[in-house]
């Protein structure tokens, strides 16, 4: 008995120890946080890397396994209010974008960001600079506002156009002994040529080559007018593909000048009337954030942002992705609450699951049936399942360089039969009750029956995204489809064939939510969907404001995982999708 007790006082010991020292590092913490200076300094610069995810929503993004470097990711329209804080921010004296190698995000929110730094420039007297040692397609076009753009002596200007780069893995799995069988509606549908091509169809080059187009002259037109240079020139520079010729693009103005870091800090300096050497007080765009309160609106009237970030996955909880389940928590939330005026959908999503744009697509149906008008916004992509869920909007607001409609679904089924069996010397043998109960399975082949009922349900599917479209847009079923089939299109080209209402970005989507709510002045903004941080990721953000220590993934793992990671959505569901064949980089 005695040892007994012994056993037991040490266990609690050691539990109470736990405990205690657990409690001590939150001490810790809590009290370096608390000592942390939450002002900023007068004549301090912001300064710009965008080295990391930018989401739509702040910290939307899904979490990776074993990051031991959570970072907080500071949504596209938190950085332009930002920026736009930072121009009557007395402490703030200017801003230098530094841009990485690569910008993150697309198309839609690099021309936020540069909207914004264009907007700074022109209603403040503060400086805008950039400097770069390698210029690429997106950063430089985020730099074009700026008062003086320099880049390092020995840097590259890789300002080349666009392109698509598409890889075709027909022949490796004939070699390997793995069939794809597909079934698709829609001439344009291309998500499952690289499962059945050995390249792009005529169709699919048509619609690449034709968006490819529309977007670059948009590039063209942006930097046009930002530095004053015709387009004519601009694309004569591009089709040179000379990216070491700086001295050619000073004469051109795409650049101002050749310098290393050590000059342009002491061009800052001057700026700020600080002697040479002195150290500039520089603030990055995490820390200002963490520091900068914007003031919201106060009213009773609510107007809702729905941000549907992502992939579109079924029965799926995670962060940055879009589902029925975590959706439904949403806009029962809504439903329930008689503040919520207005709802605007943001979606930035390339589709996904058939089935959840469906079920998400039904409960905007049930909020307009409330009497809520239901607006939505475009941001990068909002193709496919993602056009799907805001088909039956009020009104539809795009960016022109969104890249959306993709009206067509596709479901995909591997045979890995001769893989198996041939090169593996695997067999499988069964006893069923029913002739189909082994059916829709990768290691037998599709039987007539299993193929006719695949290809059936993917029709019907694509009938009733056509009919969803046709009721949402006001038009007939033979019109919906003339302008489908898979088809991508750009913002201004949806606008054109009536996709879409009109163009413009989240601040015009929500100037007509609150136009049909007739709230005139009086509401505020609130946001969905909430994002909360588990313990661990808090605990390990917070130990990492304490320590300068970094690890970083090296930039070419990252994009191989990216790739895996992209073939995902075609492989988890045996059910059809509706989403689009590829992002752009």
């Amino acid at each position: 008995m005695k040892q007994f007790f012994n056993f037991l006082f040490a266990s609690c010991l050691g539990t109470m120890l736990a405990i205690g020292s657990l409690f001590f590092l939150f001490f810790v913490i809590g009290t370096s946080m608390s000592s942390t200076d939450t002002s900023i300094k007068k004549g301090s610069v912001l300064i710009l890397e965008l080295d990391s995810q930018i989401p739509e929503k702040t910290d939307n993004v899904q979490k990776q396994q074993f990051d031991l470097e959570p970072k907080r990711a500071i949504g596209v329209h938190r950085i332009k209010d930002l920026i736009n804080k930072a121009k009557t921010d007395p402490n703030i004296e200017g801003i230098v974008y530094k841009p990485t190698l690569s910008a993150p995000g697309g198309m839609v929110k690099h021309s936020i960001i540069r909207e914004a730094l264009q907007s700074f420039k022109d209603s403040t007297d503060k400086f805008l600079y950039t400097y770069a040692d390698f210029f690429t397609n997106s950063t430089y076009l985020m730099a074009s506002p700026s008062d003086s753009i320099f880049v390092n002596p020995n840097g590259m200007l890789e300002i080349k156009g666009y392109a698509a780069m598409i890889p075709f893995f027909k022949d490796m799995l004939d070699r390997i002994g793995i069939k794809m069988n597909v079934f698709y509606a829609g001439n344009f549908k291309s998500a499952t040529e690289p499962f059945r091509r050995n390249d792009m169809s005529p169709a699919s080059k048509k619609q690449t080559r034709e968006y490819l187009n529309e977007n670059f002259n948009l590039y063209l037109e942006e930097v046009s007018e930002a530095r004053g240079i015709s387009k004519a020139d601009i694309r004569s520079f591009v089709d040179e593909f000379n990216f070491e010729n700086i001295d050619k693009a000073i004469d051109l103005n795409i650049i101002d000048k050749k310098a290393y870091w050590y000059e342009v800090e002491d061009g800052i300096r001057a700026k700020l009337n600080i002697k040479k050497g002195k150290k500039v007080n520089y603030v990055d765009l995490a820390d200002y954030d963490s520091k900068t309160v914007i003031k919201k609106r106060k009213s009773k009237n609510r107007v809702a942002i729905i941000y549907a970030e992502g992939d579109i996955l079924y029965d799926s909880d995670n962060r940055g992705v879009v589902s029925e389940v975590k959706y439904h928590e949403i806009f029962d939330k809504i439903r329930n609450d008689s503040k919520i005026k207005a709802v605007v959908l943001r979606v930035n999503s390339p589709g996904g699951s058939a089935f959840s744009s469906d079920v998400i697509w039904r409960e905007m149906e049930e909020l307009q049936s409330k009497g809520i008008p239901v607006i939505a916004s475009f941001g990068d992509y909002a193709a496919s399942g993602g056009y799907y869920i805001a088909a039956g909007a009020d009104a539809i607001v795009s960016h022109p360089k969104t890249l959306t409609g993709s009206i067509g679904v596709f479901s995909i089924l591997p045979n890995v039969t001769e893989l198996f069996e041939e090169k593996m010397g695997i067999h499988f043998d069964t006893i069923k009750t029913s002739p189909h109960a082994i059916s829709l399975t990768p290691f037998y082949d599709v039987s007539e029956k299993e193929s006719s009922t695949l290809q059936g349900w993917t029709d019907r599917l694509y009938q009733k995204f056509l009919s969803r479209v046709a009721d949402g847009r006001g038009m007939s079923v033979e019109e919906v489809h003339e302008v489908a089939q898979g088809r991508v299109w750009t913002g201004a080209s949806a606008l054109k064939n009536g996709l879409v209402d009109e163009l413009g970005g989240l601040d015009r989507a929500i100037e007509i939510a609150v136009e049909k709510a007739d709230l005139g002045n009086d509401y505020k903004l609130i946001s969905f969907p909430v994002i909360k941080k588990d313990v661990f990721e808090q605990l390990l953000m917070d130990l990492q404001k304490t320590s300068t220590a970094k690890l970083r993934v090296p930039s070419l793992e990252t994009q191989i995982m990216d790739k895996i990671n992209g073939l995902k959505p075609y492989m988890r569901y045996k059910e059809p999708l509706a989403r689009l064949p590829f992002s752009v980089q």
